[in-house]
């Protein structure tokens, strides 16, 4: 397929580089094709797309006619001329509305974690899983009234960037919401840096997904997954810090029942088949045990040799 083979290109071209499609100065070079190719690519590859929920049937022309249409040509980059109208008709097109039953998991300061954890744990989805949230990840667009296709390919400064793309995500995030049903999972980072925190009401899970769920009443237990770095001291733990205001507002919002987990296990052993030598995962190798049953092996199949057979 065209599309494609245009998307395999731009990757190719990515890693040669040295660059990711939202590290360019401008719009994402070759956005069209992009987007075309990602639609092809979750119609007709992506496992997502046999879960009902997230099931998508469309035509892909008409998607990037209706995203482009969305920013293409304006000034995006000078007042708030884009907002989540501006990708209504984007959204209508694109967007399922089938429950995500028991797997729906948010993420704020995990991003890598996150889907990482989703790739090994088939039955949870991130947004990023979803129609919406595959075809825009990690892209950057910028609309310019005398530019060619109405893109700005050579300013998209961060500001302005933020300005076309949060309208997006705003509206992907509440769709994401109001889709969750049943158990909701959100992962967050008990290891931020200075001056973040592992709770921020003002981030897209704090003041646009968390509420979502609340109103839609379709979310009866929501489950805080605590994530720490490997080789650092824990900053916020459950019962702690912004995580009492997590569990605070999950309740305000008319969630029954809230969970907090600190560094499951399961996570321990992703973060650890990646960082081996961390303090945490020497512990836990299995590379001694290992050479252990082999050797106890030799042994029995020794002891066999020289027994004789009991008649």
């Amino acid at each position: 397929m065209k599309a494609l083979g245009s998307f395999s290109f731009f990757l190719t071209l990515s890693i040669v580089c040295g660059m990711k499609p939202w590290e360019y100065k401008g719009s994402t070079p070759a956005i069209k094709e992009i987007i075309l190719g990602r639609c092809a690519q979750f119609e007709e590859i992506k496992p997502q797309n046999h879960n009902q929920a997230l099931y998508i049937d469309v035509d892909c022309a008409k998607v990037w006619s209706s995203f482009s249409n969305s920013f293409a040509s304006k000034d995006t980059c000078k007042g708030n001329e884009i907002t989540e109208k501006s990708y209504e008709a984007f959204f209508k097109l694109a967007a399922s509305k089938k429950p995500l039953t028991d797997q729906a998991l948010f993420w704020s300061g995990t991003r890598y974690i996150a889907h990482e954890y989703t790739a090994v744990q088939s039955n949870l989805y991130t947004l990023e899983d979803t129609f919406p949230g595959y075809l825009a990840n990690e892209l950057k667009w910028c609309g310019c009234k005398n530019c060619k296709d109405g893109i700005d390919y050579n300013n998209c400064d961060k500001d302005c960037a933020f300005k076309n793309q949060d309208p997006y995500w705003s509206s992907a995030s509440r769709l994401f919401a109001e889709n969750a049903k049943g158990t909701a999972y959100v992962m967050v980072n008990g290891t931020t840096s200075d001056g973040f925190t592992a709770y921020y009401n003002k981030s897209y899970f704090g003041r646009i997904e968390l509420p979502t769920m609340g109103k839609m009443k379709q979310v009866n237990r929501l489950v805080v997954v605590v994530v720490n770095d490997l080789d650092v001291k824990p900053k916020e733990k459950c019962g702690e810090g912004t995580l009492i205001n997590l569990v605070q507002d999950a309740t305000k919002a008319g969630i029954k029942k809230v969970e907090c987990i600190d560094q499951p296990r399961d996570t321990l052993f992703l973060l650890c088949a990646k960082y081996p030598n961390a303090r945490q995962c020497v512990s836990m190798s299995n590379t001694k045990t290992i050479r252990n049953e082999a050797q106890k092996q030799r042994k029995v199949r020794k002891v066999r040799k020289v027994q004789k057979p009991v008649n």
